[in-house]
């Protein structure tokens, strides 16, 4: 439609149409009295006008288009421009999250300056009625992880433990499936206990605190922790703090209930701790 309509085009056909009329009458009225040409004059000065109206209104809906398309261009301009800006603030984002993240490890691993970092991603979970696992992107061929090793977030929070090594992936348990189990500290008092998956509490993403001596020890509220006994989870990775104490079902002793740390529903991004330096501790 712009090249048909071109302003060119529009103002030739004017020329052309006013040329006609005129040719037209100048013919017919040629040699005929005054009173004729007078008559010719008055029929062909409004057609004149009217084709001067014609091709004006030619040029408005030729400058329409024009000015049509140019928003039409600079719209989707403004568009593209809009795609970019979003794209650059999405890019920013991550690795302004990245940069938070990392930072947040290089604290950790600065209090811990004997722990060796590899970096994974989960790829899946395999949560079912009996167990709770995740997939990790790396093994034996692209990384150090070895079974055992211990699943953290970048500040420290205890995730889970591998269990087995494949070439290209890793599968590890979580803190809440019922195999798992780890010495823990509770409590400002730090009283040795156990945390240990259990197959009801599992259903409601908390495990167990127990062998718990004295109920008044450890209270709601307080934090668990790994106690590093054994060797095989470094000492002071955080599992979650405790949410209840309970009396155990025979009536002697107590047990409590931890409330993960970490939300595993939302973690994705992890670190695997490949080596660390095996420490006895002397607390409790």
């Amino acid at each position: 439609m712009r090249v048909l309509l071109s302003k060119r085009n529009i103002v030739i056909i004017a020329v052309a149409l006013i040329l006609v009329i005129f040719t037209t009458v100048s013919v017919n009225t040629r040699g005929t009295s005054g009173a004729m040409t007078g008559l010719a004059n008055l029929v062909t000065v409004p057609l004149k006008r009217a084709a001067s109206s014609i091709a004006r209104s030619f040029e408005s809906l030729y400058g329409y288009i024009y000015e049509y398309e140019s928003l039409v261009a600079e719209n989707e301009s403004l568009k593209a421009q809009i795609a970019d800006l979003q794209r650059s603030y999405r890019e920013y984002t991550v690795v302004s999250v990245e940069n938070e993240r990392l930072n947040k490890l290089l604290g950790f691993a600065a209090r811990h300056a004997d722990h060796v970092y590899d970096r994974a991603v989960i790829i899946t979970w395999g949560s079912s009625s009996w167990g709770s696992s995740f997939t990790l992107s790396r093994g034996s061929a692209n990384s150090d992880i070895a079974a055992g090793d211990s699943v953290i977030t970048e500040t420290g929070v205890l995730i889970g433990r591998v269990t087995e090594v494949d070439t290209v992936t890793s599968t590890a348990i979580s803190v809440i499936d019922t195999t798992f189990f780890a010495g823990a500290l509770a409590g400002e008092s730090g009283e040795q206990s156990v945390a240990s998956g259990d197959f009801a509490l599992m259903r409601e993403g908390k495990l167990k605190l127990e062998f718990l001596p004295d109920g008044d020890d450890v209270l709601s509220g307080d934090a668990v922790v790994t106690s590093g006994k054994g060797g095989v989870f470094p000492e002071g990775l955080v599992i979650g703090e405790v949410s209840d104490i309970r009396i155990n079902d025979t009536g002697v002793g107590y047990y409590g209930i931890i409330e993960p740390a970490a939300d595993l529903n939302n973690v994705t991004d992890v670190f695997v701790i490949t080596d660390f330096e095996i420490t006895i501790s002397s607390t409790g």
